[in-house]
């Protein structure tokens, strides 16, 4: 605000605190304002008239709206500029590499012509000696020879350079320079349409999902790949084909066709038990944590091997929970050393840069980030944390809020998150919504479980995951998989549960949702279900 309120008189100078403002549009702006001793003197004027503390929260209830908006925009445009500047960097490193290469196949040159030099500078005495009695002169040697020596050599080395220097123009990574370019020019009218037109859509896909998915039956497909070490992770690439899981300390690498599992590889690179896993929607590569307190990225190589990256080590105890952002250039890891790590993410050549550290005072289970990614939520056992992203696209800490005690947090919009519940005596699903810059529990969309006071529902992997397009989102709770999906006027509808019976299950669904996996700890081994509409 410009102006200051404690500097605020009223019309009449009486110097004292402002206590109404009169409400009508007819008064100047700097008469509305009342004091107490006004007050007296103005009583036909009353009946129009708000307390000025109710004026000022309305007024920042407003500007704190104006703020996310402003923020919302000019976050999506820094975005892209910060994605621009990876690639003018990676470019520049590009760059950088050929030209080095090209300088090296240059001596590389050199020395081939100074090889042809000595060549034509070896010479035997005594065949020198027949020369001068035969009084051959020196310069009598083939030139034509050595001449057409030495432009093949520089034909050859002139092609390869023109050939490496040409890349500059076909390049990739020019190319995506030019895509960014064209996406800073037209996202602020893309993004604002693309808000209105995606609410309506949504809407309708939603009733129309709902209408469609008035149940969903369990068809068990694959039961037979036993496993005794506890499989902590499930995770999918984005078609389904190729399912990764831990065992202990080892990551398998499975073919998925149709529900059945096939194990391909066996990785043994972590020292400890693999905690999480999280796989990436645009290539094939995935990322782990593990109670080793590391982190690794890893990479398939030519459809046929994994490489997988050095072990980064910045935590100080097991990691428990990774999170990519959309575009996929950051990786978000929290761990029991009550900390989140903020990683800059490259596919491309497996590596992991680490940029900075948020600080918290008790152990961190899960992360969630909104649709727009500008809101990052954190778990605690009985609170969590809000962090906003800030104009230097880091992250800031907004608030912390208490709430009854839970393991698991995720976002399904914009502004709304899930929490799970914890205890014995709970069987719920709390629903949270911003409201006035706030995100407060709504009572009335209480997602109620089935009653199990045998157990708490613990907080190893089985993250909530959540298809838009068929409007279904999986939750694990003690000994049940639930299927839920959210009606237009926002209330929520249990749709599928499956009872395993036991409340150590780990697992995740395909992308398309049509298939659950899970290893089961009782039965000790993997059960696959095809997700069926009644």
């Amino acid at each position: 605000m410009i102006e200051k309120i404690e500097e605020f008189v009223c019309s009449m100078n009486h110097n004292l605190p402002i206590q109404l403002v009169i409400c009508d549009k007819n008064i100047e702006k700097n008469k509305r304002l009342l004091c107490n001793k006004c007050m007296d003197s103005a009583q036909d004027q009353l009946n129009n008239v708000m307390s000025f503390k109710q004026v000022v929260s309305q007024i920042q209830e407003n500007q704190k709206r104006k703020q996310e908006q402003v923020n919302y925009f000019i976050m999506m445009n820094i975005q892209q500029i910060q994605e621009l500047e990876i690639t003018l960097d990676q470019f520049k490193s590009y760059i950088i590499q050929l030209l080095d290469e090209q300088i090296s196949r240059t001596k590389i040159w050199v020395n081939c012509l100074q090889q042809i030099e000595q060549q034509q500078l070896k010479y035997s005495f005594f065949e020198q000696l027949d020369n001068l009695i035969n009084q051959v002169k020196i310069g009598e040697f083939d030139e034509k020879l050595l001449l057409n020596q030495i432009n093949t050599t520089n034909e050859s080395y002139i092609q390869k350079l023109i050939n490496k220097l040409n890349e500059f123009k076909p390049s990739e990574l020019a190319k995506k320079c030019s895509q960014l370019f064209t996406n800073i020019k037209s996202i602020n009218q893309k993004t604002y349409l693309t808000k209105q037109i995606n609410f309506i859509q949504d809407q309708q896909k939603i009733d129309h999902a709902v209408r469609k998915q008035s149940e969903i039956q369990f068809k068990l497909i694959d039961d037979q790949k036993k496993q005794t070490q506890v499989c902590w992770a499930i995770a999918f690439n984005s078609t389904g084909s190729i399912m990764i899981s831990t065992d202990g300390y080892d990551i398998i690498v499975w073919n998925f066709t149709e529900g059945m599992l096939q194990l391909q590889y066996r990785f043994k690179v972590h020292q400890d038990f693999v905690q999480c896993l999280v796989y990436s929607k645009k290539l094939n590569s995935f990322i782990s944590g593990s109670w080793d307190k590391s982190i690794i990225s890893w990479k398939q190589v030519n459809k046929n091997d994994w490489q997988w990256s050095q072990s980064y080590q910045q935590h100080k105890d097991w990691i428990s929970h990774l999170l990519l952002n959309h575009q996929e250039d950051q990786l978000i890891s929290c761990s029991r050393d009550k900390s989140i790590k903020i990683w800059n993410v490259d596919f491309i050549n497996n590596k992991l840069t680490f940029l900075y550290s948020l600080w918290n005072n008790d152990v961190i289970f899960s992360l969630s980030l909104n649709q727009s990614e500008t809101i990052l939520v954190s778990c605690e056992k009985y609170h969590f944390l809000i962090w906003r992203k800030g104009i230097d696209g880091k992250w800031k800490f907004k608030c912390k809020q208490q709430v009854t005690e839970g393991y698991k947090i995720q976002f399904i919009n914009e502004q709304q998150f899930l929490w799970v519940t914890k205890g014995e005596n709970i069987d719920q699903i709390l629903i949270f919504e911003l409201q006035n810059g706030d995100f407060k529990q709504n009572y009335n969309k209480t997602i109620h479980l089935n009653k199990n006071q045998t157990c708490e529902d613990n907080f190893r992997n089985f993250p909530i995951r959540q298809n838009k397009i068929k409007n279904i989102i999986l939750v694990r709770h003690k000994h049940h998989i639930y299927l839920i999906s959210k009606a237009s006027e926002g209330d929520f509808k249990i749709i599928g549960s499956l009872n395993c019976e036991i409340d150590q299950i780990y697992g995740t669904m395909t992308e398309n949702a049509q298939y659950l996996v899970f290893w089961d700890v009782k039965q000790q081994k993997y059960l696959s279900y095809e997700l069926l509409q009644k």
